[in-house]
């Protein structure tokens, strides 16, 4: 366990809160892409809404990595812990991806698929609660996170659990009457949303590598 709360913590905690405000205006903007008949303009200041919240966590990211500077951490820990808050990023990147690519698809979702993508975010968005607070405990309880690191298998259930649901989503597209170009975009948004999910698993694995390096 690092010994106290450091500007290093406090920094890549706030990366953290920032990514997360990303995945409200994420979810807010999904959910109005999915309500029938949204206005364009609409869309627009949504995606714009979420792309201003990914530039502030880029910047919370490099404040963090810069924090580094300052502080005494041995190099395979800084290194750790970078890969991790820039692992983090990517799940902004990609729900920005996402939006810039639906207003420029100007997709319309299928009415029987709004379920299963508001099912998708929920889990992502529970994955990301709880990685929010194993990376805390990393600073504060790392030693009990050594002892009972199940929070991290969560984290796993929870993307295999978007797995299922990225494969019936997957075969109902394929086997529906739209047009392959159709099809293929669609498929392209649920894999893209589904990503998400892979990059929060990830991010619990190097986790777990970082406990175990540190026991070792």
């Amino acid at each position: 366990m690092f010994r106290k709360k450091t500007d290093v913590h406090a920094l890549i905690m706030e990366q953290i809160a920032d990514v997360k405000k990303c995945l409200v205006r994420f979810d807010s903007f999904m959910r109005a892409a999915t309500t029938p008949g949204v206005q364009e303009d609409t869309l627009r200041a949504l995606r714009d809404g979420v792309a201003e919240a990914e530039n502030t966590a880029d910047v919370s990211l490099r404040n963090m990595i810069f924090s580094f500077t300052k502080t005494h951490y041995l190099p395979s820990t800084q290194e750790s812990l970078i890969s991790i808050a820039t692992s983090c990023d990517k799940v902004a990147n990609k729900c920005e991806s996402i939006v810039n690519l639906i207003v420029l698809y100007k997709f319309s979702f299928p009415a029987d698929s709004y379920k299963e993508f508001y099912k998708i975010y929920d889990l992502i968005d529970k994955q990301f609660d709880l990685l929010e607070k194993a990376i805390s405990m990393l600073f504060s309880k790392m030693h009990l996170l050594q002892k009972d690191s199940s929070i991290l298998d969560q984290i796993r259930a929870l993307e295999s659990e978007v797995d299922i649901i990225e494969m019936q989503l997957s075969e109902r597209i394929f086997a529906s009457d739209a047009e392959l170009a159709a099809k293929m975009q669609f498929f392209d948004l649920v894999s893209r949303l589904c990503d998400i999910s892979d990059i929060v698993e990830d991010i619990a694995d190097k986790i777990q590598i970082m406990l175990i390096l540190r026991k070792a």
